[in-house]
């Protein structure tokens, strides 16, 4: 009911008057992507998507007279208007709370320029890349001071995904980092909202870039599961997908379990990955391209393409999908574990000295 009162009292705003795009361009990122893959059913869906999704904008905006609000940095202009380039997970759909906005100081915080990074993106691993870290490679072209503030919530600040990559990396620490407290507002003259094409090769090598890896050689087999204690979409059948992963002489992962240091060494020393799908298949980005190779399961009524994008806009050295039973309840799936093992050792046999995704081999 909230949702539906709010989706009437703000009005949606998202360019005109007050809005100027610095730089503007959409981006071809799937033209030639392989499509083939063993299980028919992902073909068909994997092509359907990629060319829905083929075109993907970057952008540098400038945006006159916003007001943030604390918890999730939603812009909001005169005359009830919402910033829709503020709001970040549109299916789970964001607005202001009414009584809390027109309850708010009267005098909040006054910053004559800055720019929006992250109010809600960071609490989940994925949308931290794709909707946060990724932006930050527009900086250049916004020719904004290097001094100008960066704004992200105190909650966001504080995730284990920002501190793990700020205390690593040199360009990071070297931004003017304004954390919006609690219960602070913000008003801001000119606000700059930066975005990069979500699954460009230059948005990922950028990103990549920030984290100064060291250049380590993978050698480890890993099975990344997920507890079926803390989350769905689990395998039914994991006993028996293990049993024949352990045989093939992979180790069984829950990244869940391990910290980020650890998550992350784990990633950097892994050559051959098997992961259910999930958010913690995002961190293949730490992984060594020239030498990964990923196999990735799924429910054949959740077909999703983001993992698969990621690993062709890093330039994974391999990657492959199983297509599991229907989802039951959000929660477990099984696995054809024959079909399972002959992906594995497809892969493990796999002697093409360019990439591979699914059927494709490449250059």
């Amino acid at each position: 009911m909230g949702r539906k009162v709010a989706a009437k009292y703000w009005q949606n705003k998202e360019e005109g008057t007050g809005f100027n795009y610095i730089h503007r361009q959409k981006i071809d990122v799937f033209s030639g992507i392989p499509v083939r893959f063993e299980d028919e059913l992902y073909s068909k869906f994997i092509k359907a998507d990629s060319e829905r999704w083929r075109f993907q904008e970057e952008y540098v905006l400038e945006i006159d007279d916003v007001l943030l609000e604390p918890e999730r940095l939603l812009g909001t202009r005169p005359n009830r208007e919402l910033v829709e380039q503020t709001v970040v997970y549109k299916g789970d759909r964001q607005y202001p709370y009414i009584l809390n906005h027109l309850m708010r100081p009267k005098q909040p915080t006054e910053l004559p320029v800055a720019i929006w990074y992250d109010g809600s993106a960071t609490r989940n691993y994925y949308h931290h890349f794709v909707d946060a870290l990724s932006s930050l490679q527009q900086l250049e072209r916004s020719n904004l001071p290097k001094s100008t503030p960066l704004l992200i919530t105190r909650k966001m600040y504080e995730q284990s995904f920002f501190q793990y990559l700020y205390k690593r990396s040199a360009f990071l620490q070297g931004l003017n980092w304004y954390v919006v407290e609690n219960e602070e507002w913000v008003h801001v003259g000119k606000l700059y909202k930066l975005q990069s094409a979500h699954f460009s090769p230059d948005t990922w090598r950028a990103m990549r870039t920030m984290y100064e890896l060291p250049d380590t050689k993978p050698w480890r087999k890993v099975f990344l599961s997920r507890d079926k204690q803390k989350y769905g979409r689990y395998l039914a059948n994991e006993v028996e997908a293990i049993a024949v992963m352990q045989k093939h002489g992979f180790e069984v992962v829950y990244a869940e379990h391990l910290t980020m240091e650890e998550q992350v060494q784990l990633f950097q020393e892994t050559e051959y990955l098997v992961a259910l799908h999930g958010a913690g298949l995002i961190q293949q980005f730490f992984m060594n391209y020239d030498h990964g190779h990923i196999i990735e399961i799924m429910p054949s009524n959740y077909l999703q393409p983001l993992y698969y994008w990621q690993a062709y806009a890093a330039g994974m050295r391999y990657y492959d999908v199983v297509v599991g039973g229907d989802m039951r309840e959000g929660k477990e799936y099984w696995v054809d574990v024959p079909r399972l093992e002959a992906a594995v050792v497809r892969m493990l046999q796999n002697t093409h000295t360019g990439r591979v995704y699914g059927l494709t081999q490449l250059n």
